[in-house]
């Protein structure tokens, strides 16, 4: 079986979540004034069951969780029921996890590939199957969508490498987060060729320790330049030039098509050599993801509502592109896990 197949295979073992899953929280946060408090004897029934789950944790590490957390339940009625029907507070990993989509959006991801920080702060790469955490790994669709962005990635990378070989492939990875994409080919079946492909990468997240990302080799090793900093600065930055694929992923929703446009994508065609590629999405307003800003807070956007909308909205922009003279094909692929897809993934080719 390639590698390819491995992470197809652990998004074929997920089971759909159904669109009535998410409705029951979002109502019961609908229903929640924002002023209103959770009613005390929910918060106290996961109090209990965190503290008597966890014993063999020490206390001071129970408590500093508890203090997080509590606010957050306090304030939000369907997160606390979320917690109650999922075991949530039996997790060794589920309250850390809602921690670090707090803090670092970068890790939370990584729970994609089965990672996480326990209750005493340990990063573990293979959570154990017995964990209550696990039936959220394999089946909330954000974490599945990330699993197929991730491989359809390194599938342009492979092809990048190839094709590039004799001038050299020189990705851009913009807002790269971990680079799950390259870290993970077990899953992904991404190999480094420093020999014909360099890599720069950036992202603004303090988190993230770019020295520990491929350890034990080191970022020269595996030819990746990592920088700390602001995605618009970067693509003004002379070792951008001549790029043969630009990567955006799970960021071009933030920015609204016309600053995306003249921000980011323009400084991207100058940036991409002849027939190079720039690979982004743009997330649709699915169930799940009301779910998320409801339950886990979130960031707010104005999404499309169907895939047919934000093809529509691409087009535009590239039609304005090809009147400016940068002129770029288009390809447009939708996510495959969910009944109805997550997200449009966007391929442009400069001509």
């Amino acid at each position: 079986m390639t590698n390819n197949g491995d992470v197809l295979d652990f998004n074929a073992r997920c089971e759909r979540m159904p669109d009535e899953l998410f409705a029951k929280y979002i109502a019961i946060r609908d229903k929640q004034y924002k002023m209103m408090s959770t009613m005390p004897e929910l918060t106290t029934e996961v109090k209990r069951v965190f503290f008597e789950s966890h014993r063999d944790v020490p206390k001071p590490n129970l408590d500093k969780i508890w203090a997080f957390m509590y606010p957050m339940l306090s304030r939000n009625e369907a997160l606390t029921q979320f917690i109650l029907d999922y075991g949530g507070a039996e997790s060794d990993f589920f309250f850390p996890w809602v921690m670090s989509v707090a803090t670092s959006p970068s890790e939370a991801l990584e729970l994609s590939y089965n990672a996480g920080r326990d209750l005493n702060g340990r990063w573990v790469t293979n959570i154990p199957e017995q964990d209550k955490i696990n039936y959220f790994v394999l089946n909330l669709p954000t974490l599945a969508f990330n699993r197929e962005r991730q491989l359809k990635v390194a599938e342009l990378a492979r092809a990048n490498q190839s094709e590039f070989r004799a001038d050299g492939s020189k990705i851009i990875d913009l807002g790269a987060g971990r680079m799950a994409w390259a870290r993970h080919s077990e899953y992904t079946g991404f190999s480094f060729d420093p020999t014909v492909q360099e890599i720069i990468a950036c992202d603004r997240d303090p988190n993230i320790q770019p020295d520990s990302l491929f350890a034990p080799k080191t970022l020269a090793q595996v030819g990746v330049t990592y920088k700390h900093g602001d995605i618009m600065m970067e693509l003004q930055d002379t070792s951008c030039a001549d790029a043969s694929l630009v990567i955006l992923q799970g960021v071009a929703s933030y920015y609204p098509i016309g600053v995306f446009k003249e921000a980011i994508v323009k400084p991207v065609y100058r940036n991409l050599r002849k027939g190079g590629s720039f690979f982004f999405d743009l997330q649709l307003n699915h169930i799940s993801y009301e779910w998320s800003v409801k339950v886990f807070g979130w960031p707010e956007m104005e999404l499309p509502e169907k895939a047919s909308d934000a093809i529509d909205v691409v087009q535009a922009m590239r039609t304005a592109l090809w009147d400016e003279g940068m002129k770029f094909e288009a390809t447009y692929m939708l996510d495959n896990y969910s009944s109805s897809p997550l997200s449009v993934m966007v391929l442009f080719k400069k001509i």
